[in-house]
């Protein structure tokens, strides 16, 4: 293939994937609705002198007429001025998006967003028409900016009140993914509630099975984590052993000295992974389609593992090699990182959808990578479309290639497999 040919195909591919994943689960929009279409959602907005009496505390509550519906969103779709980032650095645009359930608050500053969870954004654009609602709920359609940011948010439009129900993973999907959270940070350190300690194993050492075939996995009530006895941080990458023979996943792992990581009776390990994920359709299956990954169509969450039982859950899963890249980082960088990803991946992040350009594992680790980086030093976007600069942090092998390139990691340890995965973190 010669170079005009290849130039061709690029860019092709690069023109499908933007026209797939710029169309992410097409937008529901109110104003293509009649006045009686709209009040018929049954969302309950308050005129503006009632959401300023919530505002103020009254518990006075009012719905929209067919009149007042029209006056509210018969106006032109005009935005707020967008963003503007100090840095025109990659993930600084608002890309990620989200479908969530909360209140809305824009007589107040700073304009807010409170999902049903708790968590509180900073709304930092919004269409014009949008009104405060007060305590009224909503479902809304917004971005943020990448995943060691994720406080503020853009607001697209509306949805209806359960639009985000397609997207919520069964209970028996939770059950095998769970979400970590902390149960105390101190001086010390954390302790983290759902973390998956490993396989279940029999007395005889057999890797015990649920009746679906999925691995009984081992919760501790309770993991602490020591950050002052981190040792070295990890790029992480699993590859196929087959075809494509590329990489398939990007996580963080990082590695401690030991009593760096203990559970609740004691035991302890040297490592842990932090990786995004989404949920799966079937339990521990994943099975989602890539065109609907590409178009952000599944709800994600994070996973934090003992590095050991990572490894070993997933190369005898799979069968695929688990690759380690040491970072350069400084050591008080390498903590920075740390804190960062353990912060994100326990926050609440319902709502949240995968994107393979946009919002994916490796995505994260560069986005986790380049948070802990001076601003002369973080990745760039140049003068191309940033769709173009973000596939080198899509692919794990890219991703590793441009971190690498950057001289942020160093020449990767031997890879592990179902033959050797013991020898993790032996020294």
């Amino acid at each position: 293939m010669n170079k005009t040919n290849l130039k061709i195909l690029v860019a092709g591919l690069i023109s499908f994937l933007f026209s797939l994943s710029a169309s992410a689960a097409q937008p529901f929009t109110l104003n293509s609705l009649s006045a009686d279409g709209l009040a018929g959602l049954n969302l309950p907005v308050p005129p503006a002198a009632v959401a300023q009496a919530y505002v103020n505390g009254s518990e006075t509550e009012a719905a929209l007429t067919p009149a007042e519906w029209d006056e509210v969103f018969g106006g032109e779709q005009e935005t707020l001025p967008a963003y503007q980032a100090l840095t025109k650095e990659l993930f600084s645009d608002f890309s990620s998006r989200y479908v969530m359930n909360g209140t809305l608050q824009l007589n107040r500053s700073p304009k807010t967003f409170t999902t049903l969870e708790g968590k509180v954004y900073k709304v930092v654009k919004h269409p014009r028409w949008l009104k405060d609602t007060g305590k009224t709920e909503l479902c809304v359609e917004g971005y943020i900016r990448q995943q060691d940011n994720t406080d503020e948010l853009s607001i697209a439009t509306v949805l209806p009140l359960n639009a985000a129900d397609a997207y919520k993973p069964s209970a028996a999907t939770v059950a095998v993914q769970r979400r970590p959270y902390i149960l105390s940070k101190d001086a010390a350190g954390y302790t983290l509630a759902n973390v998956n300690w490993g396989v279940q194993h029999s007395a005889d050492g057999r890797r015990l099975k649920r009746p679906d075939g999925i691995f009984k996995f081992d919760w501790p009530k309770g993991v602490t984590v020591k950050p002052e006895l981190l040792e070295q941080a990890y790029v992480g990458k699993k590859s196929y052993q087959g075809f494509p023979w590329a990489g398939a996943h990007g996580f963080l792992i990082f590695k401690f000295k030991p009593g760096g990581v203990t559970d609740d009776t004691g035991r302890t390990v040297r490592g842990l992974v932090v990786s995004l994920n989404t949920y799966s359709l079937v339990p521990g299956v994943q099975n989602q389609g890539i065109v609907d990954g590409l178009r952000g169509r599944y709800a994600v969450h994070y996973n934090i593992n003992t590095a050991e039982g990572y490894v070993e859950a997933n190369v005898f899963t799979d069968g695929n090699h688990i690759t380690l890249y040491p970072l350069t980082l400084s050591r008080d960088r390498q903590v920075k990182l740390l804190e960062n990803a353990i912060k994100q991946a326990t926050t609440t992040r319902t709502g949240e959808m995968y994107s393979l350009v946009y919002n994916s594992c490796t995505n994260a680790v560069v986005s986790f990578v380049n948070g802990v980086l001076d601003q002369d030093k973080k990745i760039k976007d140049g003068w191309m479309p940033e769709l173009v600069y973000r596939l080198r942090a899509t692919l794990p092998d890219a991703a590793t290639h441009l971190l690498t390139k950057r001289g942020l990691l160093a020449k990767p340890l031997p890879y592990l497999d179902e033959n050797n995965y013991q020898d993790l973190f032996k020294n």
